[in-house]
């Protein structure tokens, strides 16, 4: 009788221990942009922006700051919204890029349309998707 409830005890564990477990972890609570908000100027001012001018380089963000997870985390813009309509938000969203540590990109030489666009990002890793929504407001100033 002890053997059968060893041998049961065994069969147990190990049909237990079988079943898939997502690996790793995803914590977005406190993934946040610091600051917040990025400007775009369309007219850079050829003084404070003479070297950007030169080299015709983008505008960039900060890294996303406050998020936990296993290695490899890739950062993708889940979606932009603005009161500007859709045709605008489009134009932006064509031209917007979006990197490793959730540094964005936009265009020097771009075609956005003036005003606010809110952007929320998506981390994922292996096993895991999340959206920080509304991380980001990129102004474009004329």
């Amino acid at each position: 009788m002890k053997k059968i409830i060893l041998f049961a005890g065994i069969l147990l564990t190990i049909a237990l221990s079988c079943h898939e477990k997502t690996e790793g972890y995803l914590i977005t609570k406190n993934a946040a942009y610091v600051p917040d908000t990025m400007y775009v100027y369309k007219t850079p001012d050829p003084v404070t922006d003479a070297l950007r001018i030169q080299n015709k380089a983008p505008w960039v963000s900060i890294a996303m700051q406050g998020y936990e997870g296993t290695e490899e985390i890739y950062f993708t813009i889940e979606s932009v919204t603005s009161t500007l309509g859709t045709e605008a938000i489009k134009t932006f969203r064509d031209e917007i890029s979006i990197r490793g540590g959730g540094i964005l990109e936009y265009p020097l030489e771009n075609n956005a349309q003036p005003g606010a666009y809110t952007i929320s990002v998506r981390l994922t890793n292996p096993g895991y998707s999340q959206v920080v929504e509304n991380a980001i407001t990129v102004i474009i100033v004329e």
